[in-house]
């Protein structure tokens, strides 16, 4: 992760509330900040999944809101020990995001086996996603994890 901007500032990480097209407005977007320059930026690995969300997201009928932690796992899992750990160092907040993901990526596996159970191939595919959304980016035990369906 970029750890500081151009202007030679450390970034600090924040959650902004994000305007698209004057209709939507999407709330918890992790993004980078500069105290400095002020610069600011989405997570460089969640902005691939912004975009595919930005893409499906209809723009007729009236304004509305939503939380982009209840569509991407990543920024959930960082949303929440964000807000909620008491860790203090970022090699501590890195673990603690490291364990967590394991953890998800962990139940997300025995849902989609309790999927293919069932023969439930539309919740099989939304589990396939939200998996992907974590080990494309996530590495544990010092090992890059990806998910291949069967």
């Amino acid at each position: 992760m970029l750890e500081h901007c151009n202007c030679g500032q450390r970034y600090d990480l924040d959650f902004r509330l994000v305007d698209y097209k004057k209709h939507v407005s999407i709330d918890n977007v992790p993004v980078l900040i500069c105290p400095k320059c002020e610069h600011e930026e989405i997570l460089p690995w969640l902005r691939g999944d912004m975009g595919a969300l930005l893409r499906s997201l209809p723009l007729d009928g009236e304004p509305y809101g939503l939380d982009f932690t209840d569509f991407n796992e990543l920024a959930h899992i960082v949303y929440t020990i964000f807000t909620c750990s008491e860790v203090d160092t970022k090699n501590a907040l890195k673990a603690e995001i490291m364990a967590s993901c394991a953890s998800r990526i962990n139940a997300l596996l025995d849902l989609y086996r309790c999927a293919g159970d069932v023969g439930d191939s539309s919740w099989m595919k939304e589990i396939e996603a939200r998996l992907a959304q974590l080990t494309e980016k996530v590495s544990v035990n010092g090992r890059e994890v990806r998910f291949s369906p069967a």
